[in-house]
Order: structure tokens, then sequence, then C-alpha cells
């Protein structure tokens, strides 16, 4: 089919995709799932140059990774991005570096944005803070009732073991909201929303849907009613992988 460069959200690594990226290959999709920076996204003792790295920064690398990619096989990459990496894959698909893109539960580019009481409480720890210099990892509390609100119990320790340090400046970029002129995505996009997810809310994606539905490929949407944030791992993750691999093939 091709190949699909898997793009982690926040406070994760390529080990997010563990689920997904096998149900992929099996469709024939030969998968890259990098991990962001990992010299300095790291479990515990970040240091103190984490910080340092901005959104574009992040961007930047993915951009390099979808080029690395085009240059080995002759042809751009499809991308898929969740939350954090669906805003970077927004930003790949306006660049033009994929040859097409999904946006799975991403995080909401300016003038997509809706915060609720649940985002709020998904990452209070971060917002409390507001230090966009220091480096920070979403509070167990909020990661259990925002991302993983769908997810058997018996799963969230070990995932949440994996939660990485991320930088105080990417989250507040995020906050802030980045540019993406819809009008020049001319490639084909897919945004999905879940509809019980609390940490990007599915009335947000529908925005950024509504967006992307104006562009000179008017983008598709798929909202799964019954799914939330870590859609990458719930009950019924193989239907929503076998819908967008659909998509890809279409």
């Amino acid at each position: 089919m091709g190949d699909l460069l898997m793009i982690h959200g926040v406070g994760c690594d390529g080990s997010a995709w563990d689920r997904m990226k096998p149900l992929f290959e099996a469709r024939g999709w030969t998968c890259h799932t990098p991990t962001l920076f990992p010299d300095r996204r790291v479990r515990e003792n970040p240091p103190a140059n984490l910080s340092d790295l901005g959104l574009q920064d992040y961007i930047q690398a993915m951009r390099a990774e979808a080029a690395r990619i085009a240059a080995a096989t002759g042809q751009k990459p499809a991308v898929i991005g969740h939350s954090m990496g669906g805003l970077i894959a927004q930003a790949l698909a306006e660049s033009g570096d994929v040859s097409r893109a999904v946006f799975l539960t991403p995080a909401q580019p300016k003038g997509c944005a809706v915060i609720g009481p649940s985002v709020a409480w998904t990452f209070f720890n971060v917002i409390l803070s507001q230090d966009r210099k220091k480096a920070h990892k979403v509070w167990k509390t909020g990661f259990r009732y925002g991302v993983l609100n769908c997810v058997p119990k018996a799963r969230h320790d070990e995932i949440y073991a994996g939660a990485l340090y991320d930088s105080g400046r990417v989250y507040g970029d995020i906050t802030d909201g980045i540019e993406i002129d819809e009008k020049k995505i001319t490639l084909p996009t897919l945004t999905i929303a879940a509809g019980k997810d609390r940490a990007t809310l599915a009335k947000a994606v529908r925005k950024v849907a509504a967006k992307y539905a104006a562009s000179p490929v008017p983008g598709d949407f798929i909202e799964y009613p019954g799914h939330a944030h870590w859609i990458v791992e719930e009950p019924g993750t193989e239907k929503v992988v076998a819908d967008i691999a659909d998509w890809l093939a279409r």
C-alpha cells in the first residue's frame, strides 16, 4: 500500500501505536513510528533544555522524517497523527509533505479549540503551573480520567508508566494554537472524533473537520460515539483501523 508515518501525541512516544501498527501492516502498509526528540523527552529527570523545543521544532522533525521516507521510496508517505500528532499532521498536509493525512482525535489549530471542564481537569497540573520554561508530565489522575476513560482499568498503570515529560513551550504553543491555512491543503484528509473524548472534545474536532471540508480537496469526517481519546488502544480499535485503512486505500 505504501508508507505510513504515524505521529504520537504529547507525553507519548512511538509505542503509542503498538496496537494499531500491526493492524495497518496486515493491510500492507510499511509503518514508521518515530519518537520525537527521545534524548530530551524522557520518563524521569528531563534535561533543562527540553523546553527550548517548540511545536515548530516537532513539526520540522516530522517534515524531515517524511522527506527521508520519500527519498528512500520515491513517494511521499501517508500520515496519521494522534492528539498533538494530529496537529503536526495538519501542518504536514498544509505544506504538502505527505500524500494524504488522517487526524485522529487531533489537537486543534487556531480558531477551532474548545476548552471544557474535562480538558482542564485532564491537564490540570500543566495549566496550574503555566510555566512554559519547565517540562511537564500530565498527572496520573488527569490521564486516567481524560485519556484512558474507555480503556480497561487493568491497563491504566502500564500505559501511564510510559508517559514522558514534554516541553512546557510545546504545551503553550498547543494552547495558543497555530495557524493552518485550509486553502493550501490539496490532498485527501480524514478527521476523526471520539464521542467520549475528554481531552480533545468531539465538539472541537468537528470544528477541525468543518475547516478542512472547505479545502480544495474537501476533507472527510468520522465520529465514533463509543470511543475516547486513547482510541489507539481501546475495545473496538480494530474497527477504527479497518475504517482508516479502507479510506487510505480509496
